[in-house]
């Protein structure tokens, strides 16, 4: 049951969901995450509703710059699905991530060789560098990681649960079970299919 502090927004988030999700298959909980995160403004809801456009294929829906949909390979998620949503607050992860697979003290040494910058500003350009530059390699390769969408798929058809973090899979399975009965055609945990 939406909560009545939420009820002009849950009808907001309502409203962009029908837009981005023609099949209208998405839970009462997924709304009043959103609903709460919009609230509290602890999120971009914006950035769900593109992966999820993206997921939907609607057209001139924006690219998605994080990684491609999954399954969930272990319980208690096995069968469902994640798709990363990117949101400002994962952008030091995202920096972090980049650099542990590449090599910063070789792109350091290049940049100092190559710049015009001043000896007394040259650590704010190697930091800057060090920010935007593994940013901006990360979202170019669409690798940004972030939270997760979690869906059904059943005969093509997207079915939007819940959102989760990492290492949450107890607590994202006990939303998914609190929402099964809005989809009683779903075997929640049992899809199969390949990834859109």
């Amino acid at each position: 049951m939406e909560h009545d502090t939420y009820s002009g927004t849950t009808a907001y988030i309502r409203e962009n969901l029908d837009l981005h999700v023609p099949t209208g298959r998405y839970s009462t909980g997924l709304v009043q995450e959103l609903a709460e995160m919009f609230e509290r403004r602890s999120g971009n809801v914006f950035t769900i509703f593109d992966e999820i456009a993206f997921l939907e294929g609607i057209p001139g829906a924006r690219p998605s710059l994080t990684k491609p949909p999954a399954m969930f390979e272990r319980p208690p998620l096995i069968g469902l699905w994640h798709k990363h949503h990117h949101q400002a607050s994962f952008l030091p992860q995202n920096i972090l991530n980049h650099w542990r697979a590449n090599d910063f003290t070789s792109h350091a040494e290049k940049t100092v060789s190559e710049t015009t910058v001043p000896q007394d500003k040259l650590m704010g350009a190697l930091v800057h560098e060090f920010v935007m530059s593994g940013y901006r390699e990360r979202s170019q390769s669409r690798r940004l990681t972030g939270q997760w969408i979690v869906y059904a798929r059943r005969h093509d058809v997207n079915t939007y649960l819940t959102l989760g973090a990492h290492g949450d899979d107890a607590a994202i399975h006990e939303r998914v079970f609190a929402c099964a009965s809005e989809f009683p055609d779903l075997e929640l945990g049992g899809s199969t299919e390949p990834a859109p």
